[in-house]
């Protein structure tokens, strides 16, 4: 029961995840229309939102740790694998449980001192020396709240892997841990390239 409870609270946040991943993804797509929008409000028009890099900047920050939860659920960090993967499952599961938890404490560091620096900005009512005068509490509360659910996320499939290590289902806690391989990066290519190809053939 306990495990089950685990997944199910690893699932509601990686389903959180994704959806903040899609809106940082899409806040991506935005920032590039924005500053194609005021290259060429420049250049042909000679007028400008004198706001380019502000709300650029703070999309830009927002998004990539909105992103980093959706990242872990998904297992597309970067990871150097060379030597685990060369061990014996009896010494990778570990290993993999150990790199999870330092990661969280690394998270829980940075977790921390991004709520430390919100409650200083709404302390001090600080806002951006800009035109628009952005009270800064909200672009930092937007990035804090990627960093709260990445660390929220680490802790859950902490929790649910190290149930299944001690239920000795070794080979799950790899498929949930594990850095993708190629057959996987293979496998979604191809059903992409099917998906594309079965649109193509219903025109």
């Amino acid at each position: 029961m306990l495990l089950r409870a685990a997944t199910g609270l690893r699932r509601a946040i990686a389903a959180l995840a994704t959806l903040m991943g899609l809106v940082a993804g899409w806040g991506f797509v935005l920032c590039a229309f924005f500053i194609a929008f005021e290259v060429l409000a420049r250049s042909i028009f000679r007028v400008s939102t004198q706001s380019t890099t502000e709300i650029t900047g703070y999309m830009l920050a927002f998004g990539l740790s909105w992103g980093l939860a959706h990242g872990l659920a998904t297992r597309s960090h970067v990871r150097i694998d060379m030597l685990v993967n060369r061990l014996p499952q009896r010494a990778r599961v570990p290993l993999h449980l150990i790199a999870l938890a330092l990661l969280g404490v690394f998270v829980g560091f940075l977790a921390k001192g991004a709520y430390d620096l919100v409650d200083e900005s709404l302390l001090f009512n600080a806002t951006d020396i800009s035109l628009l005068r952005t009270p800064l509490a909200i672009p930092q509360g937007l990035w804090a709240a990627g960093l709260v659910v990445f660390l929220a996320l680490i802790i859950a499939m902490l929790l649910e892997n190290l149930l299944l290590a001690l239920h000795g289902q070794a080979n799950q806690v790899e498929r949930n841990l594990s850095s993708r391989g190629y057959d996987e990066e293979a496998q979604e290519a191809l059903e992409a390239l099917g998906i594309a190809a079965r649109k193509e053939g219903g025109r």
